[in-house]
């Protein structure tokens, strides 16, 4: 009786393995019905930044930081090796979900917004001197200039799903004067643009008004939206999405241009990624690269990764 058990669990591990394997075949592929991007592994991150969730660079310094889970954290980290550089706490502040780094001139706005589970009232934008970080030596405890709350305020009073609702955020990056914000859609796939203004973000003392926010726009990006970035030397916007399998995730990117602050969703082009992964950041280096990074997720680690733009890819 006992050898039957271990050759039938035997059996079942087997076809555990076939299965796996088969998938991974299957699914690492990149979606074809877009043009296929490749991203160029440059290094795997540390394991104090394995739930990367966003990116920035100033000073010749690049920064990151994880989503929930994680405590109010800023870190440095080399882009060639994954190595964290220096760790710096942001004080009296919460983490709920930071999920994204937008900058502007000696700004980063750390956006603490997001919300699978569909049960906040306001997401928070932290407001922090890029001097300041800059200066802050590994360990150190910095304060933020100060914190913004918003709102979506098309969203609905009535209780919402984990996971299977429209009114989660990962994607936000400034534009002009504006702080643009993306919203990620679990039921629908597409993705609304909010534009708040940088004016009201940089006030001091804003902590206890809540902005409320209408979409201006509604992008229809056929995925699940984890980052943007905008070029303002080239006038162009990338979103960062993958779809929404559970597992072996589908990256992609949408190029867009922007003309006098002015989404041009027809003139959008989108291209798939490969390999697979869940790439939750993204940022622009030049104008024919861009530098992304993965958290660790079901058998692969955090990564960093390059995508070289073909002539294809850049938009007059």
């Amino acid at each position: 009786m006992f050898k039957k058990i271990i050759k039938i669990l035997f059996r079942f591990l087997i076809i555990l393995i076939v299965a796996g394997i088969s998938g991974h075949l299957y699914w690492s592929k990149p979606l074809q019905n877009y043009p296929v991007l490749d991203i160029k592994i440059q290094t795997l991150l540390q394991d104090k930044v394995k739930e990367t969730s966003g990116l920035a660079q100033f000073g010749g310094q690049t920064w990151t930081v994880n989503d929930s889970g994680d405590g109010s954290n800023l870190y440095q980290v080399n882009q060639y090796t994954g190595e964290v550089i220096k760790q710096v706490h942001v004080d009296d502040v919460m983490s709920y979900d930071w999920e994204e780094l937008a900058q502007s001139a000696g700004r980063l706005f750390v956006m603490d917004c997001g919300d699978n589970h569909g049960t906040r009232d306001s997401r928070s934008i932290i407001n922090i001197d890029t001097d300041t970080l800059m200066r802050a030596d590994d360990g150190e405890t910095i304060a933020a200039v100060n914190t913004t709350r918003f709102s979506m305020a098309d969203e609905p009073e009535e209780e919402l799903t984990s996971y299977m609702h429209d009114y989660d955020c990962e994607a936000s990056t400034v534009v002009g004067e504006e702080l643009w914000v993306l919203s990620k859609n679990w039921s629908n796939l597409e993705s609304r643009l909010y534009r708040l203004d940088l004016v009201d973000i940089n006030k001091h003392g804003a902590t206890d008004r809540v902005i409320e926010v209408i979409p201006a726009q509604t992008l229809n990006v056929d995925g699940l939206i984890t980052a943007a970035d905008y070029n303002a030397a080239t006038g162009q916007l990338v979103l960062l999405g993958y779809d929404s399998s559970l597992i072996y995730k589908h990256p992609f990117i949408w190029i867009i241009p922007i003309e006098n602050k002015v989404l041009n969703w027809d003139a959008a082009r989108r291209f798939n990624l490969a390999p697979y992964g869940q790439w939750e950041s993204i940022l622009w280096q030049s104008e024919n690269e861009l530098l992304l990074t993965a958290e660790a997720s079901w058998g692969t680690a955090a990564r960093v990764g390059i995508v070289a733009l073909s002539s294809l890819a850049v938009l007059d």
